[in-house]
């Protein structure tokens, strides 16, 4: 099977699940969410031509054609026919509101069949020709997954954050993917510093590094509050600072700003989702990791996924007590054991991307 049907869910037991996460909305005719539970249950021919009776009877001109092209490719049964209508809407309603979406379905297929320019030339007119398009932060962020496949780590990276920023904070699962995605870029970070005041010197008091004694300069006044007995001198050469009492000593300045060190890269943990249970302590208390495969609105749904899944031979459950509900696979120790469980599904044609589980 082509690997088109991972990014478009096409499989019969999961185009419902994948179709929830990449789609724009539910279905709002009834008629299509007929036709897409059909699919999810094993139906796809019947479904299929539930809607190709709605072409057959629907002009040209009418909203509803565009919509109904839009669902005849979300569903169809190969890659050359949910082209072939996606390309008639971007070219003949390009106005539609599933224009947009329809080039990031175009982009996908590109990307599935390795031409990466062309997936990119797709991705880059949604936000030239849609710049109001609620299909940003998805554009943006498949346009950084493509530059990281050629590469361009730098760019890959700009256009990752640029999806976070867009992003918005109810596309909790985009949100997930977009900071799984992020840890592929580099971090940097500057060593902190710590000023300490001295007595006797100016307001531009020396700033020593935070790897530097603890110790603070003895001042007239905490000296007489803290001990009976009076200070005594401490030679600066062994404290590397001066003292309130030793004012013949010289004064050694620590450099102000000390150099900025690179931290090299490193892959932080995938996040526990807010609806998790204990999210404050999400991390902390994590049972290992697992490998979410869709989310839905509406419990049932979710159910109705998870009993194909276990059907199937897989460990399939759902997390969360409130929306999204997420179908999720596995409970694993590593990470590692997790992305290796993620590539004998995808195998299987589904998709997905790991997460930490939450705690049982």
């Amino acid at each position: 099977m082509s690997r088109w049907q991972v990014l478009l869910g096409l499989p019969l037991f999961c185009a419902a699940s994948l179709a929830a996460a990449q789609a724009p909305a539910r279905p709002a005719d009834p008629i299509f969410v007929r036709a897409q539970t059909l699919v999810s249950d094993g139906n796809g021919v019947a479904g299929r031509a539930l809607i190709d009776s709605v072409i057959a009877k629907t002009p040209p001109t009418s909203q509803l054609y565009p919509q109904a092209l839009f669902w005849r490719a979300t569903l169809a049964a190969n890659a050359a026919d949910a082209e072939s209508d996606y390309k008639h809407i971007v070219v003949d309603y390009p106005l539609a509101p599933q224009a947009e979406d329809a080039l990031l379905r175009l982009a996908q297929l590109e990307l599935a069949r390795g031409d990466r320019d062309g997936a990119l030339g797709h991705l880059q007119r949604i936000p030239r020709d849609y710049p109001r398009s609620k299909s940003l932060a998805r554009a943006s962020y498949w346009t950084a997954r493509v530059l990281f496949e050629k590469n361009d780590i730098s760019n890959a990276c700009t256009a990752n954050a640029s999806a976070m920023a867009q992003a918005d904070a109810s596309e909790v699962e985009l949100r997930n993917q977009i900071q799984y995605q992020g840890q592929r870029c580099p971090l940097v970070a500057t060593v902190p510093t710590v000023t300490s005041p001295t007595t006797g010197t100016s307001g531009n008091a020396p700033a020593t590094s935070v790897t530097a004694s603890t110790t603070p300069a003895p001042t007239s006044g905490s000296a007489s509050s803290a001990t009976a007995t009076p200070p005594k001198p401490v030679a600066s050469a062994a404290t590397g600072r001066p003292t309130a009492v030793d004012t013949a000593s010289p004064t050694v300045v620590s450099p102000s700003t000390p150099p900025k060190t690179v931290v090299p890269a490193h892959r932080p943990k995938p996040p526990a989702e807010a609806n998790d249970s204990k999210p404050s302590t999400a991390v902390s208390h994590a049972s290992g990791y697992s490998v979410q495969v869709a989310a839905y609105s509406h419990r049932p749904e979710a159910d109705k996924l998870t009993a194909t899944l276990n059907k199937r031979g897989y460990s399939a459950r759902v997390d969360g007590s409130v929306a999204p509900f997420r179908v999720r696979i596995g409970r694993y120790t590593t990470e590692k054991e997790a992305e290796d469980a993620l590539k004998k599904i995808k195998a299987s044609h589904m998709d997905g991307f790991v997460v930490r589980a939450p705690e049982r």
